[in-house]
């Protein structure tokens, strides 16, 4: 099992210091966020910031596993549509000079004056046009599997790319997610998705009660073994597809301290595998 963390874990800490736990933590890898509020990188950062992150991360004797942007797929406006395109592509030099194999972006948000049908087939055609960027350069582009969008499902996700699938391009496997939008059982998303899975983030949930109306379903994060997903039996169900991708862990549950946290899940998840 490679196991991964995604930065935006430990977004006080600075880069250097989410790199020192994931290393003392026994992980393989990060997932380094970009933002246009910074986080760990800012949108504008240039490839040589790229390279100095890779050194850095191999200091630890870490990997980088994947570059994490916010640029978003299907945006009716041409003029928004081309600069999300324009970012895609000055991340993805980022990304390669940093040595990620995955490059993370997210799917349409729903625009009702647009419609989802219009939205779906934009949304086809800058697939295509982001695979081949992706094929350029070697790397795997993948779009997460998220609430507040068109993405919250499998069921979403097959009719917006379905067909779509290639050696570079799939979707980020993330059944915590959908537990807020979108919920179908997780074995049968997997069954769905199948070799679409390029990633997989890992998270666990559990509902809470609030006063109506609630446009998603309250919930809280919980620690992986505690929460209405059962990850042994997705990590079992995902293995069984042949997938040798990372499981990246994006748990926002409470423990004393990030290093508790980084150590539990590495603890937890190499006790599946």
């Amino acid at each position: 099992m490679k196991l991964s963390i995604h930065t935006a874990l430990a977004t006080g800490e600075g880069l250097e210091g989410a790199v020192k736990l994931a290393a003392d933590a026994g992980l393989d890898a990060v997932d380094i966020v970009q933002a246009e509020a910074g986080a760990h990188l800012p949108n504008d950062a240039p490839p040589q910031e790229g390279e100095r992150c890779r050194a850095l991360v191999a200091e630890y004797g870490l990997h980088i596993s994947g570059l994490t942007t916010y640029y978003r797929l299907g945006h009716a406006d041409s003029a928004e549509r081309n600069a999300q395109m324009a970012g895609v592509a000055s991340s993805m030099e980022l990304a390669v000079a940093m040595g990620a194999r995955y490059f993370l972006i997210s799917g349409p948000a729903w625009d009702p004056q647009t419609g989802y049908e219009k939205q779906r087939e934009i949304t086809r055609e800058q697939t295509v046009q982001i695979a081949q960027m992706a094929a350029d350069r070697d790397i795997i582009v993948t779009v997460e599997q998220h609430g507040a969008g068109l993405t919250a499902s499998a069921g979403q996700i097959l009719d917006l790319f379905r067909g779509l699938a290639t050696a570079n391009f799939g979707v980020v496997f993330d059944p915590g997610n959908c537990l807020r939008e979108g919920y179908e059982r997780p074995l049968v998303q997997v069954d769905m998705l199948g070799d679409m899975i390029e990633a997989v983030h890992v998270k666990n949930m559990m509902t809470r009660s609030a006063e109506p109306p609630q446009e998603y379903i309250p919930y809280e994060p919980i620690r992986l073994d505690r929460g209405i997903l059962d990850w042994p039996a997705i990590v079992a169900a995902i293995n069984a597809t042949g997938y040798d991708g990372y499981f990246t862990v994006e748990d926002f549950s409470e423990f004393d301290s990030l290093a508790e946290k980084f150590r539990w899940n590495v603890d937890y998840l190499r006790a599946l595998a």
